[in-house]
């Protein structure tokens, strides 16, 4: 989470005086940044509060000394409860109404989310297969059911299972990516997040978008720079004793966005000549965009859609992550690889001439090519 930055009275009072517009006061609706309180020989003194605006936060942290020269990419905004410049508040994901907001903007959970996908059996068969892969020895899996139960954060978490559960794509494939921790900012304004902020996914993959053809780099990045490009597959950490339905109300909201992207890219690409008309027609009916949810003790994956102005969210399967043989971890890189392969056909759709790694494309078992 960002540093909230703090300042003494001084600072306040220049930074109010410079801006030239004061805060209104709490009755007025307004959420202040920074109040200096009274000195106790001063009783005199009250400084007003400042609009908690994306413009006098980066001034706050300029006087902190927090900004690193040259930073302006705002990844992680959605720690904080902004007010925009059309005055339209947004809240956080992790404010205590987010789930109601965004049922608002038609993001529904598992429960909602009726009637299931055509495709979503012959996807739940596929992604809880066996893996042709060798699993960790019982007591490599022993260790880390012993790690797990000692992880008391999601930093923890995290750490153990992206290093012991999940598929690293970094050394086979330098086409595709992950991002830790970072918001998703080029989005469509309240097109489907109206009041939200941007969505922080703990762990995002997707293509590198510099491996893009430039003409793709504007309309798909998700990030303002170091980006990537045609997700489909994104993570959600909670403590091991956290709740994990906060988790999944966040993978909602990943998974809405994700969704989003994909579809504005398969309007694209049927506006392009040279697509196979019936590989478009696919791409548009199937399932492709996944989250899983995890605590390090269980794993539950998600399928997302849009249907009918809303985005739906179903559960594929749940599998425990300390039982051996470990189906949660095949469960977690079987959704990885197929995911990964929808991100490739995406590209293609596009005219992007990626080549997959031959390696991860077998143990993919030739999802690419699933009879959906």
């Amino acid at each position: 989470m960002p540093h909230r930055p703090t300042l003494n009275a001084g600072q306040v009072t220049a930074m109010a005086s410079d801006d030239g517009n004061m805060a209104k006061n709490a009755n007025d609706g307004d959420m202040p940044i920074a109040m200096a309180k009274p000195k106790a020989d001063d009783d005199a003194f009250v400084s007003p509060p400042l609009r908690l605006t994306r413009k006098n936060l980066a001034r706050l942290n300029t006087l902190n000394g927090d900004v690193e020269q040259g930073d302006n990419d705002n990844d992680n905004d959605s720690a904080y409860i902004f007010q925009d410049d059309r005055d339209t508040m947004t809240i956080p994901t992790t404010a205590s109404d987010f789930e109601r907001r965004a049922y608002e903007n038609g993001i529904l959970d598992p429960v909602a989310s009726h009637p299931p996908p055509q495709d979503l059996d012959t996807i739940r068969h596929h992604l809880t297969q066996r893996r042709t892969s060798t699993q960790p020895s019982e007591r490599a899996h022993r260790r880390y059911c012993k790690a797990i139960s000692k992880s008391y954060n999601e930093a923890g978490v995290s750490s153990l299972v992206q290093s012991k559960i999940m598929k690293d794509y970094s050394e086979s494939d330098g086409n595709y990516g992950r991002a830790h921790g970072r918001a998703i900012t080029r989005i469509p304004s309240q097109a489907f997040n109206n009041g939200l902020s941007n969505p922080l996914p703990d762990i995002l993959e997707g293509l590198d978008t510099e491996v893009l053809p430039d003409g793709l780099h504007d309309d798909h990045a998700l990030h303002t720079k170091y980006s990537l490009s045609f997700c489909h597959f994104a993570t959600e950490f909670k403590r091991t004793d956290g709740n994990l339905h906060q988790a999944t109300s966040h993978a909602a909201y990943d998974g809405a966005v994700l969704v989003n992207a994909r579809d504005r890219a398969l309007a694209k690409a049927a506006t392009l000549g040279g697509n196979n008309r019936d590989s478009l027609e696919q791409a548009v009916a199937e399932t492709a965009v996944f989250t899983c949810a995890t605590d390090g003790k269980v794993a539950e994956v998600f399928s997302h859609r849009a249907q009918n102005g809303q985005y739906h969210q179903n559960l594929v399967a749940r599998e425990s992550l300390l039982a051996y043989p470990n189906r949660g971890r095949e469960l977690i890189r079987n959704t990885q690889d197929y995911a990964r392969s929808k991100s490739y056909e995406l590209a293609g759709l596009l005219g992007a001439d990626l080549e997959e790694d031959e390696e991860v494309a077998v143990e993919a078992k030739g999802w690419s090519f699933w009879p959906l």
